[in-house]
Protein backbone atom coordinates (compact mmCIF):
# COMPACT_ATOMS: atom_id res chain seq x y z
CA UNK A 1 0.00 0.00 0.00
CA UNK A 2 1.34 3.56 -0.95
CA UNK A 3 0.57 5.93 1.58
CA UNK A 4 0.92 9.70 1.17
CA UNK A 5 3.51 11.91 2.45
CA UNK A 6 1.36 15.46 1.66
CA UNK A 7 1.26 17.17 4.47
CA UNK A 8 -1.08 19.12 3.17
CA UNK A 9 -3.53 17.06 2.28
CA UNK A 10 -3.36 15.07 5.85
CA UNK A 11 -3.96 18.65 7.09
CA UNK A 12 -7.03 19.05 5.54
CA UNK A 13 -8.15 15.45 6.39
CA UNK A 14 -7.41 16.32 10.21
CA UNK A 15 -9.24 19.25 10.15
CA UNK A 16 -12.18 17.60 8.72
CA UNK A 17 -12.46 15.06 11.72
CA UNK A 18 -12.04 18.01 14.65
CA UNK A 19 -14.93 19.93 12.77
CA UNK A 20 -16.68 16.78 12.86
CA UNK A 21 -15.95 16.52 16.44
CA UNK A 22 -17.36 20.27 17.03
CA UNK A 23 -20.42 19.53 15.11
CA UNK A 24 -20.92 16.51 17.07
CA UNK A 25 -20.84 17.85 20.54
CA UNK A 26 -22.48 20.96 19.61
CA UNK A 27 -25.96 18.89 18.67
CA UNK A 28 -25.63 16.08 20.20
CA UNK A 29 -24.43 16.52 24.07
CA UNK A 30 -27.03 15.76 26.28
CA UNK A 31 -26.73 16.15 30.48
CA UNK A 32 -27.51 13.35 32.53
CA UNK A 33 -26.88 13.09 35.75
CA UNK A 34 -24.66 15.67 36.03
CA UNK A 35 -22.25 14.68 33.48
CA UNK A 36 -22.29 15.32 29.50
CA UNK A 37 -23.04 12.81 27.15
CA UNK A 38 -23.03 12.02 23.46
CA UNK A 39 -26.35 10.85 22.40
CA UNK A 40 -26.35 10.37 18.42
CA UNK A 41 -30.09 9.75 17.27
CA UNK A 42 -30.08 6.08 15.03
CA UNK A 43 -31.26 8.02 11.63
CA UNK A 44 -28.64 10.47 11.90
CA UNK A 45 -25.98 7.43 12.50
CA UNK A 46 -27.43 6.28 8.97
CA UNK A 47 -27.16 9.06 7.43
CA UNK A 48 -23.34 9.72 8.82
CA UNK A 49 -22.76 6.06 7.64
CA UNK A 50 -24.05 6.82 3.94
CA UNK A 51 -22.61 10.53 3.40
CA UNK A 52 -19.43 10.32 5.50
CA UNK A 53 -18.39 6.63 6.20
CA UNK A 54 -14.72 7.06 7.97
CA UNK A 55 -16.96 9.39 9.99
CA UNK A 56 -19.38 7.66 10.57
CA UNK A 57 -16.96 5.64 12.64
CA UNK A 58 -15.95 8.32 14.97
CA UNK A 59 -19.58 9.29 15.55
CA UNK A 60 -20.37 5.34 16.36
CA UNK A 61 -17.28 5.40 18.58
CA UNK A 62 -17.82 8.25 20.94
CA UNK A 63 -21.73 8.16 20.60
CA UNK A 64 -23.60 7.22 24.57
CA UNK A 65 -20.44 8.07 25.84
CA UNK A 66 -19.34 10.91 28.23
CA UNK A 67 -17.43 13.50 27.19
CA UNK A 68 -15.54 16.42 28.32
CA UNK A 69 -12.98 18.72 26.44
CA UNK A 70 -10.23 16.36 27.69
CA UNK A 71 -11.91 13.38 26.60
CA UNK A 72 -13.04 15.35 23.42
CA UNK A 73 -9.12 16.08 22.44
CA UNK A 74 -8.26 11.87 23.23
CA UNK A 75 -10.84 10.73 21.04
CA UNK A 76 -10.06 12.95 18.15
CA UNK A 77 -6.50 12.63 18.65
CA UNK A 78 -6.83 8.50 18.38
CA UNK A 79 -9.05 9.03 15.50
CA UNK A 80 -6.52 10.46 13.59
CA UNK A 81 -3.71 8.23 14.69
CA UNK A 82 -5.68 4.97 13.90
CA UNK A 83 -7.48 6.13 10.33
CA UNK A 84 -4.21 8.41 8.88
CA UNK A 85 -1.29 8.10 10.78
CA UNK A 86 0.90 4.94 9.10
CA UNK A 87 -2.40 3.57 7.19
CA UNK A 88 -3.13 6.79 4.82
CA UNK A 89 -0.15 8.75 5.47
CA UNK A 90 3.59 7.83 6.19
CA UNK A 91 4.61 8.11 9.78
CA UNK A 92 6.66 11.02 9.49
CA UNK A 93 3.32 13.08 8.25
CA UNK A 94 1.05 13.30 11.53
CA UNK A 95 3.40 14.74 13.83
CA UNK A 96 4.24 17.75 11.02
CA UNK A 97 0.31 18.54 10.62
CA UNK A 98 -0.08 19.30 14.43
CA UNK A 99 2.91 21.54 14.23
CA UNK A 100 1.60 22.90 10.74
CA UNK A 101 0.64 27.11 11.13
CA UNK A 102 -1.86 26.13 8.43
CA UNK A 103 -3.23 23.25 10.86
CA UNK A 104 -3.34 26.08 13.75
CA UNK A 105 -4.43 28.85 11.86
CA UNK A 106 -7.31 26.95 10.16
CA UNK A 107 -8.45 25.44 13.88
CA UNK A 108 -8.38 28.89 15.21
CA UNK A 109 -10.35 30.38 11.75
CA UNK A 110 -12.75 27.66 12.50
CA UNK A 111 -13.19 28.37 16.21
CA UNK A 112 -13.67 31.66 15.06
CA UNK A 113 -16.80 30.81 12.93
CA UNK A 114 -18.53 29.00 15.58
CA UNK A 115 -18.12 31.46 17.96
CA UNK A 116 -19.77 34.16 15.61
CA UNK A 117 -22.26 31.76 14.17
CA UNK A 118 -23.20 29.75 17.24
CA UNK A 119 -26.54 31.98 17.78
CA UNK A 120 -27.56 31.18 14.03
CA UNK A 121 -26.45 27.52 14.20
CA UNK A 122 -28.62 27.26 17.30
CA UNK A 123 -31.56 28.27 16.11
CA UNK A 124 -32.27 24.49 14.42
CA UNK A 125 -30.20 21.42 13.56
CA UNK A 126 -27.97 21.88 10.39
CA UNK A 127 -26.35 18.59 9.12
CA UNK A 128 -22.46 18.34 9.33
CA UNK A 129 -22.83 18.94 4.98
CA UNK A 130 -24.66 22.41 6.04
CA UNK A 131 -22.05 23.11 8.34
CA UNK A 132 -18.93 22.78 6.16
CA UNK A 133 -21.21 24.82 4.00
CA UNK A 134 -21.34 27.77 5.89
CA UNK A 135 -18.05 27.38 6.81
CA UNK A 136 -16.75 27.26 3.53
CA UNK A 137 -19.18 30.90 2.17
CA UNK A 138 -17.35 32.58 5.00
CA UNK A 139 -14.04 31.88 4.32
CA UNK A 140 -14.51 33.18 0.91
CA UNK A 141 -15.76 36.24 2.20
CA UNK A 142 -12.95 39.11 1.46
CA UNK A 143 -12.61 40.11 4.85
CA UNK A 144 -12.35 36.93 5.81
CA UNK A 145 -9.74 35.74 3.67
CA UNK A 146 -7.99 39.11 4.31
CA UNK A 147 -7.69 38.56 7.87
CA UNK A 148 -6.48 35.17 7.45
CA UNK A 149 -3.34 36.75 5.07
CA UNK A 150 -3.06 38.77 7.97
CA UNK A 151 -2.40 35.68 10.64
CA UNK A 152 -0.29 33.73 8.26
CA UNK A 153 1.91 37.21 7.46
CA UNK A 154 2.36 37.67 11.21
CA UNK A 155 3.49 34.06 11.54
CA UNK A 156 1.05 34.11 15.01
CA UNK A 157 0.69 30.67 16.65
CA UNK A 158 -2.90 30.63 18.01
CA UNK A 159 -1.63 27.93 20.71
CA UNK A 160 -4.10 25.40 19.83
CA UNK A 161 -4.30 22.25 21.69
CA UNK A 162 -2.28 19.67 19.37
CA UNK A 163 -2.54 15.47 19.24
CA UNK A 164 0.86 14.06 20.52
CA UNK A 165 1.46 12.00 18.33
CA UNK A 166 4.85 10.37 20.05
CA UNK A 167 2.61 8.20 22.69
Amino acid sequence: MIRSVSVKNAVNDALEIFQFDQWLRFYFVKEKNGELWIEIPEEVLAELKVKFGPLHSYADMVNNAITDYKRSQENVCSFVAARLDGQKYEATVLPQVFDNATFKIEMYMFNVWLKMHEAILDEEYQGFESWTEMYEGWNSMEEVRTYRAKLVKSGMDPQIPACDTTQ
